[in-house]
């Protein structure tokens, strides 16, 4: 197999995540930025979701695309030289290991993965009890203590947060 065609096997997988990181952040900032300038907090046109998802798709797409071109790229220059493809093999490997990695340490910075903080806790607990809401005071007063709210806003339980199932001592 040429190398052109190998290195773009090589860095498919790679150039995708990649890609699709250049892709979310795209959209995040067209996201933000039409909240903040255009629409705020009124209800969005349903024409923005049928705008702002093609164009996320477009761009991971484009990203993609021009990434796999520069492997092809450099697959080819690498055609006319005895240089192993094992380091450049390892190179691919650990650029997706490394943006796995990345992904994966965001998701658990803000808590979609990993142990629950006692806030998420305390809310989860008071919802499967059937109260409309829940509270915690500030952690500076040192009270770690669960409250139910009932649905005119008063607190109807109050648990100690060690006591909250689900919660690591």
């Amino acid at each position: 197999m040429k190398r052109r065609y190998l290195y773009v096997l090589l860095f498919a997988l790679p150039a995708l995540l990649a890609s699709a990181a250049v892709a979310l952040a795209l959209f995040g900032a067209v996201a933000g930025a039409l909240w903040l300038f255009v629409f705020g907090d009124k209800p969005w046109p349903s024409a923005v979701d049928r705008v702002l998802v093609p164009l996320t798709l477009v761009a991971l797409a484009a990203m993609w695309v021009g990434l796999l071109s520069r492997a092809y790229a450099f697959g080819k220059r690498q055609e006319q030289g005895p240089a192993p493809v094992t380091r450049h093999a390892a190179v691919a490997a650990g650029a997706t290991v490394l943006l796995v990695l990345l992904a994966v340490s965001y998701q658990w910075r803000v808590g979609n993965i990993g142990p629950k903080d006692d806030g998420t806790l305390c809310s989860e607990f008071c919802r499967d009890k059937g109260f409309s809401g829940s509270g915690m005071p500030p952690r500076n007063q040192g009270a770690a203590t669960c409250s139910c709210l009932d649905a005119q806003g008063r607190e109807a339980v109050k648990v100690p947060i060690a006591e909250v199932p689900g919660r690591r001592p």
